[in-house]
Parts: structure tokens; sequence; C-alpha cells
């Protein structure tokens, strides 16, 4: 069987009878030429079944017309679904993303880094787990902005997130109001930041409602498992050992549905004798019964802010603003009813 010609721009322009400018201007949507040629060029492109050379393409603009995307963990739904909005955002765009899993590893996230400067990405959305950025992380001066976390760095890189700390407050607040006494707070081991700032939500709306804040009532999870996992085995010690509680705050839904197997298990009913807050609006506060009250930090602002502030940088454009906070709300659900 002969091998099939490898159909160059040239012939497209000869085969469609116009000149290999009006070819390029097409395929590329850019410059001015009529519906019919259009049409007639894309029909021979599309019987002849041409390929742009996309490596020329991109060593003659500089551009690769790639992005890259590092998540610390692809199968938690905060994150698959920022990464679904800022796949979406991109496509349209003309971009394709390579999306890496870091895995919550330093090591890799930092391997992630070299990998895609050496694919020679215009840009990188990274969902950090590393407490700082490097100066030296990519060997080129190329485009990164962070969503959802703000790692110390040198390169005044752009910052889409939430805000943490509110939101923990208001969800501390709901339990409050809904007359909790003793609430638990459980710090999920995601992002040391992040602990941090939730905790720092937590303990502010406790103070401002002359709470107590007890040692014993912060429950720190390793990471050593998944986090719903490490809940459920925390919060059963707690209740065999007969301590008392009426409220939990999970810093992720994760570690509240870990929070009701618990509680389910124990026999101990939500949310009548104990109330339980989320932190993400996630399937796993959706899904259980009881359903699960939860923080909702709204993926798709997240996601497609910090997509335009890549694009705006990849396209040469001046940032105004290096922090953007999109606005959290919390739902209320079955759990603390």
């Amino acid at each position: 069987m002969s091998e099939k010609k490898v159909v160059s721009i040239k012939d497209i322009a000869a085969l469609s009878g116009v000149s290999i400018a009006t070819v390029s201007r097409i395929i590329n949507k850019k410059g001015r030429y009529s519906k019919e040629t259009e049409k007639k060029v894309m029909d021979i492109i599309e019987s002849h079944g041409y390929v742009s050379n996309m490596a020329a393409k991109s060593l003659r603009e500089a551009k690769s017309h790639t992005v890259g995307l590092i998540v610390p963990d692809i199968s938690n739904d905060f994150f698959s679904t920022i990464s679904l909005h800022v796949e979406k955002f991109f496509a349209d765009a003309g971009y394709s993303v390579f999306i890496c899993n870091s895995a919550n590893d330093s090591e890799k996230e930092k391997a992630y880094f070299r990998t895609l400067d050496s694919k020679l990405v215009d840009g990188i959305i990274c969902i950090s787990g590393l407490q700082s950025l490097p100066s030296d992380l990519t060997p080129r001066n190329i485009p990164i902005v962070c969503i959802d976390r703000y790692p110390e760095n040198d390169k005044n890189i752009p910052i889409v997130s939430s805000d943490d700390t509110m939101g923990s407050y208001l969800a501390t607040e709901h339990l409050i109001k809904k007359d909790c006494k003793n609430i638990l707070f459980i710090a999920n081991f995601t992002a040391d930041y992040n602990r941090k700032t939730r905790y720092h939500g937590y303990e502010k709306a406790m103070k401002d409602y002359n709470m107590d804040i007890k040692k014993q009532n912060i429950i720190y999870l390793s990471g050593d498992q998944p986090s719903y996992v490490e809940s459920e085995v925390q919060i059963s010690n707690m209740i065999q050992n007969g301590y008392e509680f009426d409220g939990i705050f999970a810093s992720s839904d994760r570690a509240a549905l870990g929070a009701l197997y618990a509680l389910k298990r124990h026999n101990i009913d939500v949310p009548n004798k104990v109330k339980i807050v989320g932190f993400d609006n996630s399937l796993y506060s959706q899904l259980p019964s009881p359903s699960i009250s939860t923080i909702s930090r709204n993926t798709t602002m997240l996601a497609e802010n910090g997509s335009q502030v890549l694009l705006d940088m990849m396209e040469g454009k001046t940032i105004e603003n290096h922090r953007i906070i999109v606005p959290i709300n919390l739902i209320e659900r079955e759990s603390s009813k």
C-alpha cells in the first residue's frame, strides 16, 4: 500500500486557486477573506486531511499555544472542577492544557514546573502546595498565576483566591447561632497556609461570640490517608473516649464526610445531637444523607478569573490587580438544620 502524501499549505493554495497568504489567513482566522473563499479552502483542507505544522508555527510565533495547570489532587472534586473550567476557557481561546497532578508532593510539583517549561508552555496556572515559589523555578520568565493558594514569591505572581478566613468565620458563626456550645475544628492537610487561614476564621468567630477555644477541639489531619478516613478515625476515637461535642466545622467536605460517617456509625443523630459544616461545596457534601452544610467558593469564578489573568499576561497586557478575591457563601443543608 502506497503511503499517503502529506499535503502542504502550498498544495492547498494551488487546489483552491488562491494565494498561500489567503490560506494562512483562513487557517489562523486572521485578516479579511470572503465566506465563499473560506468554505472552498476549508472543504479542501478537510478532504485532503491537512494538518498545520504546529511545531514550526510555534517557532515562528515564539508561542506554543499551550498552558500548564498544576493541581495537588486531581481526584478531589474541587480541583477537578477547577481543571474542567480552566481547560474549557483555554480551549475556547485556542490553547491546549497540560494537566499535572502533583499529589501534594512538593518535589513533584517543582519537577512539573521544569517539565512544563521545557515543553515551552506559554504560561502556568498553579494550585500550589509549596510554601514559597523560588525565583528560579522556571528558566524562562513565563507568566504564572496561582489559584486558591498564595505561596510566598518574589515575582509578584497574581493570585486568585476566595476569602477562606471569612468562609470559616461564617461556618463557625452558623454553628454558634444554631446553639452549638462545643465546636470541633478539623484542619485539613492539603496546604498548611489554607489550614491556618481557615483556623483563623474559626478562632475569630469563637472569640467574637465569647466561646472557649479548647486545645482538644482542634483536630489535625496528617495526610497519610485520605482525609475522610483520618477524620472518621479521629472523631470515632473521641466518641469512644467519651468526649462530648455538639458541632463540627471541617475545613474540607471530605473531612466533614468522614466525621459524618463516624457519627452515624456510633448512632449519633445529625443534626439533632451534632451539627456539621464542611468547606468547598463539593459532591462530598451534596450526596450523603443527611447532606452536609458547606462553604461554597465558586469554582467557576476562581477558574475563569485565574485563566483570564493568565491569558492577559500571555498577551502582554498590564495586570493592575495582583490579588483577586472571589466571593464565598454559606450553603445550609440537612447536617445543620
